[in-house]
């Protein structure tokens, strides 16, 4: 019904450019048939897109580990950003760009002393905040 329906709809809003040469009744049959068959056709595309991609798109939902390792990763970011500035400058200096200790002290113009307590306070402050998450930590950043 609404393969016909679009059909006829179609027909109307192409009107003034449809040239009908043969009968009516069977150009009707002939577009029904053949929006009946590419509808068939993407159905059947559609199915085998899904049965190829759906169980590998429903194991990674379903594993929980992806949840997990979202969830730290939000709070690392978080415990990241709750850092005191001068720290969480020289911590992601160290660790995202890695700086050296004494390049991110010309940088910052401070003493290397300076920049290695700063990172440690930093690693100190993050352990103490992420306590609760170092087991998961540990077992997924962990080479392996």
């Amino acid at each position: 019904e609404e393969v016909v329906q679009d059909t006829m709809l179609q027909i109307w809003e192409n009107r003034k450019t449809n040239h009908i040469d043969s009968s009516v009744h069977h150009y009707l049959f002939k577009a029904v048939k053949n929006k009946c068959y590419t509808l068939m056709t993407r159905n059947s595309l559609r199915f085998q897109i899904e049965n190829i991609l759906t169980p590998d798109i429903q194991e990674l939902f379903e594993d929980p580990d992806f949840y997990i390792i979202d969830e730290l990763t939000q709070k690392i970011e978080k415990a990241i950003l709750n850092l005191p500035e001068s720290y969480r400058i020289a911590f992601e200096m160290h660790r995202f760009q890695n700086k050296t200790y004494q390049e991110i002290a010309e940088e910052l113009n401070i003493s290397s002393k300076t920049v290695d307590y700063r990172i440690q306070q930093a690693l100190k402050q993050l352990r103490k905040e992420l306590k609760d998450y170092l087991p998961l930590l540990l077992f997924f950043f962990a080479p392996r």
